[in-house]
């Protein structure tokens, strides 16, 4: 792959990553605002969704710093 298309890549983690960090914050307030109400229920099930959402999180660093960003790297010294 070229770095071009590393580069691209990186990219577009980065943006899925501002998505996730912006569903985490929202599932997270939710989960906190089911427990001050006594939904108990429903805050299990928001925490659930909030624990996807870091595992998806988790999954794009890694991506990121175990793939893509040593293709970015090796195209910059190529060049």
């Amino acid at each position: 792959a070229r770095a071009g298309d590393a580069e691209q890549d990186l990219s577009l983690v980065a943006a899925a990553q501002s998505v996730e960090q912006y569903e985490i914050a929202s599932y997270g307030s939710a989960c906190a605002w089911a427990e001050l109400i006594g939904r108990d229920e429903v805050a299990d099930l928001l925490q659930q969704t909030l624990d996807e959402e870091e595992e998806a999180n988790e999954t794009l660093t890694d991506l990121a710093e175990n793939g893509i960003n040593e293709k970015v790297e090796t195209g910059a010294q190529e060049e």
